[in-house]
C-alpha cells in the first residue's frame, strides 16, 4: 500500500494497494464499522518526488471526514458513510482486481480552501 498527493494537484490523495494491503485494511475497517474498534493502524509507504519512506495510516472513526498529513503519516477521520463506502470498494476490488470508480470520497483538510479528494488505485506489477 503507498499513499502520495498529485501529480495534478495538492487537494488530491491516492492510495494504491495490491491484494494484501487492501485486504489488511478491509478487515481493519470492517472492524471500526462494527464498533469492535475506534482505531486502527496500517503500515504502508509515503511516496514523495519519486522516492518512498516507510509510513502509517491512522483510520479513526468519526463523525466528520477530515485527513492530516505530519512527515509519514497519514490521519483519516471517517464517517460511517465513508467507512462502508470504503469497505465496499475494498470488497469490490479484491473480487474483481481493479477499482471503479478510483474516486473514493472527500475529506476536509486543516488550512486548506477546497477539500482534497481521495482516490484508491491498483499497484502497478513488478516483474
Amino acid at each position: 500500500m503507498v499513499f502520495y498527493f498529485g501529480p495534478l494537484s495538492k487537494n488530491e490523495l491516492t492510495i494504491d494497494f495490491d491484494e494484501k494491503g487492501a485486504a489488511a485494511l478491509h478487515s481493519k475497517l470492517s472492524e471500526l464499522l462494527s464498533g469492535a474498534k475506534n482505531v486502527e493502524h496500517v503500515n504502508c509507504l509515503q511516496s514523495f518526488r519519486g522516492h518512498s519512506e516507510e509510513a502509517v495510516i491512522e483510520v479513526r472513526f468519526s463523525v466528520f471526514d477530515r485527513l492530516e498529513i505530519k512527515r509519514n503519516y497519514l490521519l483519516l477521520d471517517m464517517s460511517p458513510d465513508a467507512l462502508e463506502y470504503a469497505v465496499h470498494q475494498l470488497r469490490d476490488f479484491l473480487g474483481r482486481g481493479y477499482f471503479f470508480p478510483s474516486e473514493f470520497w472527500s475529506f476536509s483538510r486543516a488550512g486548506r480552501k477546497y477539500d482534497t479528494q481521495v482516490f484508491f488505485g491498483k499497484l502497478p506489477s513488478v516483474g
